[in-house]
């Protein structure tokens, strides 16, 4: 009889052993999805905020493009600021610039941005806040 309970109290062990070892397996299994699940959100959440950065950026490419044009009249008229203008007067300069340049330079066909102040081209806010 103690033979035979020997013979079951190993089957038992053994069983055990088999079902600790394939409770290992499952929390190996589990703990690799939830991994996995883990890396899948981090990548959508990667790709939301790219899809994001796409409309951003064909914003901006649309910008760039108009400024591109843009950019010489813009750069003329504050050359010329600096240069011709800059030491006058608001009204000097406002008259010249405006009954004078602006109409010269729509009469050639030089793009630039309408309403273009020279100060927000050669400086920046931070700049004009400190004067």
């Amino acid at each position: 009889m103690q033979d035979r309970v020997a013979e079951i109290v190993a089957k038992v062990n053994a069983l055990k052993a088999q079902l600790a070892e394939a409770e290992a397996k499952k929390q190996k299994v589990v703990d690799d999805a939830t991994k996995l699940q883990q890396s899948l959100d981090l990548a959508n959440r990667l790709v939301n905020g790219l899809a994001d950065e796409n409309v951003r950026w064909r914003s901006n490419v649309e910008t760039f493009k108009h400024e591109k044009l843009t950019m010489i009249g813009d750069a003329l008229v504050s050359a010329a600021f600096v240069s011709y203008i800059g030491p006058f007067s608001f009204k000097f300069r406002n008259n010249l610039w405006v009954d004078t340049w602006i109409p010269n330079i729509q009469e050639l066909g030089i793009p630039f941005t309408q309403g273009v102040d020279p100060l927000e081209i050669l400086s920046s806010a931070s700049e004009r806040a400190v004067w």
